[in-house]
């Protein structure tokens, strides 16, 4: 059985996706996490909801981690391979996307952990698949703008399918990941 703190992480995880920290009261984390409501059993734990926040998003950058792509490629470029699996990666950090919609323009300790983890080290791992890549003469002059592109795009894509139900255009996964690759490689 999984322990209180991580129970409670867990419900403020669901809550916090679904009605933002701001709209997530303490009793109702105690409450959903199988504690007594208002008995100072969250305080046992955490000093505050920021508190709380701060530790759920740790826990989910690091349970979350990037997959290597496979071995064999199928055919493809090892880029479209890449990407793919981003967009795999992005599914997994859903719960915290989720959260970070809420906290906009919250807590922006929070936001800027989130940015350096998860984005720029999207971008650094960007520009080294771009360059393993044969890459365009754009993306070689400028790997990490490209990169930025790249992870933008994704993130936007990801986002569509989510809020949507559908890519852009009828475009599948898999149609988006290959046109981006061969965009990015001038196939």
């Amino acid at each position: 059985m999984a322990s209180t703190r991580d129970r409670i992480m867990d419900a403020a995880l669901r809550s916090f996706g679904a009605r933002g920290v701001a709209a997530t009261s303490i009793t109702s984390i105690e409450a959903a996490a199988g504690l007594s409501a208002g008995s100072g059993g969250f305080y046992r734990h955490f000093k505050d909801k920021d508190a709380l926040l701060a530790a759920v998003v740790d826990r989910e950058i690091e349970r979350v981690e990037k997959p290597e792509p496979p071995a064999d490629l199928g055919g493809e470029s090892a880029l479209t391979v890449q990407l793919r699996g981003d967009l795999e990666f992005l599914s997994r950090m859903r719960p915290l996307i989720s959260i970070l919609m809420w906290e906009r323009g919250g807590n922006r300790a929070v936001l800027e952990r989130v940015q350096t983890v998860m984005m720029d080290r999207g971008v650094d791992l960007g520009v080294a698949d771009l360059l393993a890549s044969n890459p365009t003469a754009a993306v070689q002059a400028d790997p990490a703008a490209a990169a930025a592109v790249m992870t933008a795009a994704m993130v936007g894509y990801f986002l569509q399918v989510d809020y949507f139900g559908a890519g852009p255009a009828g475009v599948d996964a898999d149609r988006f990941t290959k046109t981006l690759a061969n965009l990015l490689l001038g196939q």
